[in-house]
């Protein structure tokens, strides 16, 4: 999409020495991050993982208020816990909060335009001035496609957040365009929308637990931003994260998110795939699948659990082709690196099935894609003093920490 103006909406600001809080409300999971800005690093005091309420989430999207507000105020209890056996905190006022779900969008948009005056250095007026001319020419039809495509009314969509995550002036790429001169300017942007139902829970939440919402975030986007190399112009790769509920996908080309798509694909259908043909409870069917994804069960047990997940992996795969294919109008090839993270990332069959998918015959990829766990040790200028947060399925709230540098920016 060409559009002639863009700015950068207005961020919050945030003391250098207070504690913050990064809340992930998973499906299967409530991950509380307690942490410091510290020399410019996200620092980590303290972390949490609360099984969340069965009756609490489906597919991302919060269905009991009130029973995710009890979970998450217990897992921001253990995390300040946690901190507190080494050093004594204020507790956290503002929260950064992440939103995922199939019915969460994200909408790239290239804006270019000449300045008038190109030896008048850029200023934040400038960029502020021009978000709005944007948004009035953009946001109608955004959210009119967004409506028709998950089934609801337009305005029942609102935008989560527009972020500039490149900028080119006069074809030299700068991180931020703020006081330099020149007269191309170009932006590539990315703007991301909910229904306002899925938004308004997760403010009522943040209100009930006495916190100030410093942003919401898309989980993909923080995920693909928040990598080490991830804005460098020659850095590309798919993201991939599965969750309880869903999967959500981002890709990154060039250093820019090319977009974010999510479907209601998760850990949980293979736990029900479990508790059907095994004939076990649900809560059996889940302890089994976490056994044998950590290799605990006996080999003649294992193969039945193997030919049961076999059935949903390949339905799974093609979830992830056709959100890729979303991205097809705006990259040629696609980059040959995917990222996987979440919890339902332990599962050996994940990793098989992408490895094994015909990944050149249904997509233009520059070859054959390798698959790479994603750890949170790979988030640039993050530092986990806890030493808790060492596996895949915390890369998502480790994530959204790190986005606290982002806001700051």
């Amino acid at each position: 999409m060409k559009l002639p103006f863009f700015g950068a909406s207005k961020k919050n600001n945030f003391s250098r020495d207070e504690t913050l809080l990064a809340l992930d409300l998973g499906t299967e999971f409530v991950k509380a991050v307690v942490f410091k800005i510290i020399d410019n690093k996200v620092v980590v005091k303290g972390y949490s993982r609360t099984p969340q309420q069965s009756n609490a989430m489906r597919g991302a999207m919060i269905v009991n208020i009130r029973n995710v507000i009890s979970t998450a105020d217990l897992a921001i209890g253990k995390a300040l816990a946690q901190a507190e056996k080494t050093e004594k905190l204020e507790l956290p006022k503002r929260v950064i909060l992440g939103i995922a779900g199939e019915f969460v969008r994200g909408v790239p948009i290239v804006a270019n335009y000449t300045r008038e005056d190109p030896g008048k250095k850029i200023s934040k007026e400038e960029v502020d001035q021009v978000v709005e001319k944007v948004k009035d020419q953009t946001f109608v039809n955004a959210k009119a496609d967004i409506a028709k495509e998950i089934g609801i009314g337009a305005d029942k969509i609102e935008e989560i957040s527009t972020k500039v995550i490149g900028t080119l002036i006069d074809g030299i790429r700068v991180d931020n365009p703020e006081g330099f001169t020149g007269e191309s300017v170009g932006y590539r942007v990315f703007s991301t929308f909910a229904p306002s139902i899925h938004l308004n829970s997760i403010r009522e939440i943040a209100g009930a637990l006495g916190l100030e919402i410093l942003e919401i975030v898309v989980e993909p986007y923080a995920i693909a931003r928040t990598v080490e190399g991830a804005r460098d112009d020659s850095f590309g790769a798919v993201f991939v994260d599965i969750g309880g509920g869903t999967t959500d996908v981002a890709l990154v080309d060039r250093g820019g998110i090319i977009g974010t798509k999510m479907f209601a694909y998760g850990g949980r259908v293979f736990t029900k795939r479990l508790e059907v043909d095994l004939k076990l409870t649900y809560e059996k069917a889940e302890k089994v699948k976490l056994d044998y994804s950590n290799q605990k069960l006996n080999s003649v047990y294992e193969k039945k659990v193997a030919k049961a997940l076999a059935k949903d992996v390949d339905v799974w795969t093609e979830g992830v082709e056709i959100a890729l294919e979303e991205f097809s109008e705006d990259v040629k090839t696609y980059p040959p690196q995917i990222f996987v993270c979440g919890g339902g990332s332990a599962l050996p069959e994940i990793r098989e099935g992408l490895i094994s998918y015909p990944w050149l015959q249904v997509l233009p990829f520059a070859k054959f894609p390798r698959m790479s766990f994603l750890f949170p040790n790979q988030i640039s200028d993050f530092l986990d003093e806890t030493k808790t947060m060492i596996d895949p399925r915390d890369i998502a709230p480790a994530a959204l920490a790190r986005m606290a540098l982002e806001v700051e920016e």
